[in-house]
């Protein structure tokens, strides 16, 4: 059993941060598998924020199981998306991304067990301005079949 002081230990990790830019091309994608127009302005699609944190932050969804130990892929579920979104975001610029784990709690559920959620948060600025254009908080849950 993973001793819960050491998912707990997490809180305040941070991770390397770095820079993620929007092409175009896979900001039509999203446009094309959502079903939406693609903006003539160059707005991304705000389903962009599933995956250009993560990949901005400079860390992949691996590197995130394996930091919260993971027991298996299949052992980790979405708990929640928040996306507070001040500016949309845009092709085309290079955003810097910033974040870490906020938070962690074990719980244990009749059905699904004993689990840890774990709660991170990644803010996206342009550097241009220096203020933050939108804040993507994550939690994802692990599920602790072994306890």
């Amino acid at each position: 059993m993973i001793p819960f002081e050491r998912i707990e230990a997490l809180v305040g990790h941070r991770f390397p941060g770095g820079t993620y830019t929007i092409e175009h091309w896979e900001n039509f994608l999203v446009h094309d598998a959502s079903g939406s127009d693609l903006d003539v302005s160059e707005l991304a699609h705000p389903a962009m924020l599933f995956h250009v944190p993560i990949a901005g932050v400079g860390v992949s969804i691996a590197d995130v199981f394996a930091l919260c130990e993971a027991e298996s892929d299949e052992a980790v579920r979405a708990g929640g998306y928040v996306w507070e979104i001040e500016r949309p975001l845009r092709e085309d610029v290079p955003y810097r991304m910033d974040g870490g784990i906020i938070a962690v709690e074990r719980k244990e559920g009749r059905r699904g067990g004993l689990m840890d959620l774990v709660t991170f948060r990644i803010d996206i600025t342009d550097p241009a301005r220096g203020d933050v254009d939108a804040s993507v908080t994550n939690t994802w849950i692990f599920l602790r079949r072994d306890g």
